[in-house]
């Protein structure tokens, strides 16, 4: 299995109850891409295990998982700790302009105008809205995600088009 094809979507951290769920810490922001989701694969001390969706709920900030097969505290317990992924061919689509971070890692940034700021190396999650940090050598730029801002996004070509608020790229 080619782990960069996998992409994951959530953490198993312990067993949870005596029916076999397990506690997950979901990597999305929105709990109802689960429901399109209807087998993970986890890594354990045997290799790799596909593990088939049997139900989820929202649990204190977490997800409570129970597999196919997995029916009680022992085999939840087995499972151990690790990410749970998925093949990133069938991750849940998005919604017309949304992006997965790892769509947005990486593209090239210029402005509207045509200058080019960077490359986009990290996002950073800050309550109101994410700031992309696009950085071009040694020059690092915030940028807000907001729709005023990003005015384009194009995966093909990798790269997003930008208007800069005023004194942001003032140095």
């Amino acid at each position: 299995m080619d782990e960069p094809d996998f992409i994951s979507v959530g953490e198993i951290v312990k067993a949870q109850g005596i029916q076999g769920e397990v506690k997950v810490i979901p990597h999305t922001d929105n709990l109802e891409r689960y429901h399109q989701i209807r087998r993970v694969f986890f890594k354990d001390t045997a290799g790799w295990r596909e593990l088939k969706i049997q139900s989820f709920r929202q649990f204190n900030g977490f997800v409570l998982m129970k597999f196919l097969g997995i029916d009680n505290m022992t085999a939840a317990d087995s499972l151990g700790r690790g990410l749970m992924m998925i093949p990133r061919s069938e991750r849940p689509e998005l919604e017309d302009g949304r992006y997965y971070y790892d769509q947005i890692e990486g593209l090239r940034v210029f402005t509207v105008e045509g200058k080019y700021l960077g490359a986009i190396v990290k996002i950073l999650e800050t309550g109101a809205n994410d700031v992309y940090v696009v950085k071009d050598g040694l020059r690092e730029i915030l940028i807000p995600a907001l729709k005023n801002v990003i005015k384009e996004i194009d995966l093909k070509q990798a790269r997003m088009l930008v208007e800069p608020l005023p004194g942001l790229l003032e140095e």
